[in-house]
Formats: structure tokens, C-alpha cells, sequence
């Protein structure tokens, strides 16, 4: 799996995903980045991207987020986007100058839109969804270990009960 240098302009997004635009209109700003990087981490999650949201606010300083998603603040997250583009980066942003500013420098460009189905993708294949294999049963011997669906049903594999401590 190679590695990925993917830059976001953080409240873009945030304004063009429903569930994050929800999130940021009842509870304030700073609920809506969390929430963005908190899917963010979960998307990651084993992963080797390098993944920088960039947001306006005052200060160029960035912080590691959890995951080691990087937060950066910039007077302008437009123009901090394009200036972090360049050739192997994939830029996620809905706005057409961004796009087009990073298409110049080398980059790819992705909607924000469909950024965030690949997110929504990655999370839910991530969840546990429970076997979907049955599991091998073993009679016997382990040269006549075979699948036997039935054995699932009647209870082969019977939990111990736990004895009470005596005082």
C-alpha cells in the first residue's frame, strides 16, 4: 500500500457534508472539527496516508491531532491548501479555485462530496459485523476438522459456567 499525502480544507468540507454541517450548527465551530477529525482518525485507522486539514483561523501554527492527523490554522485555508499542492498530493476541497490553483501546482484534486464517501466507505468496513465464515469445528482427530454448520446450533461450543467464591 503506498502512501498517500492528502490535504483538506477543513471547514469546505465541513459545510458541504450534511452530517458534519449538523453536528457544527447545534453545538459551534469547534464540535464540527472534531467531529471532521474524529471520522478522519477512523478512515486512517491503519493506514500510511498523511492526512493535513487546514482551517481559517488566526496563527500558522499546526498541531498532531489524534492519529497523527495534522491540524493547521491559516488566515486563509484556500490559499494554504494550494501552497501545501504539489505533485503525488490529493487535495479535498469543493471550491473551484482551490481545485484549480492545485491542479497548477501538480496535484489531484477530489469534491469534497466524494472525499467523503471514501471516508464513509473505510469506516464501515472497519465495523464488526460478526463471522461471516463459519468457523471450523474439530472432531476428533485434526485430520477430520470440517465445517459443520449444525454443530453452530446445538451448541458445540458450550460456555463454561463460573464457579461462586467461597468465603
Amino acid at each position: 500500500m503506498r502512501k498517500v499525502i492528502i490535504i483538506i480544507d477543513g471547514y469546505n468540507m465541513i459545510r458541504r457534508v450534511p452530517a458534519l454541517l449538523s453536528i457544527e450548527g447545534g453545538r459551534g465551530l469547534e464540535a464540527g472539527r472534531e467531529a471532521l477529525l474524529d471520522r478522519l482518525f477512523l478512515y486512517k485507522g491503519g493506514r500510511r496516508d498523511d492526512i493535513t486539514v487546514v482551517f481559517d483561523g488566526p496563527g500558522e501554527r499546526g498541531y498532531w491531532a489524534r492519529g497523527g492527523i495534522r491540524v493547521q490554522f491559516a488566515p486563509s485555508a484556500d490559499d494554504a491548501v494550494v501552497a501545501l499542492a504539489g505533485p503525488g498530493v490529493l487535495v479535498v476541497s469543493s471550491d473551484l479555485e482551490v481545485q484549480s490553483g492545485a491542479r497548477q501546482r501538480g496535484a489531484t484534486t477530489q469534491g469534497a462530496d466524494e472525499f467523503w464517501q471514501r471516508v464513509k466507505g473505510a469506516i464501515a468496513g472497519r465495523r464488526y459485523r460478526g463471522s461471516r465464515k463459519p468457523q471450523p469445528v474439530f472432531h476428533g482427530t485434526w485430520d477430520k476438522a470440517y465445517w459443520d454448520e449444525t454443530d453452530e446450533d446445538n451448541n458445540y461450543h458450550r460456555k463454561r459456567k463460573r464457579r461462586k467464591r467461597r468465603r
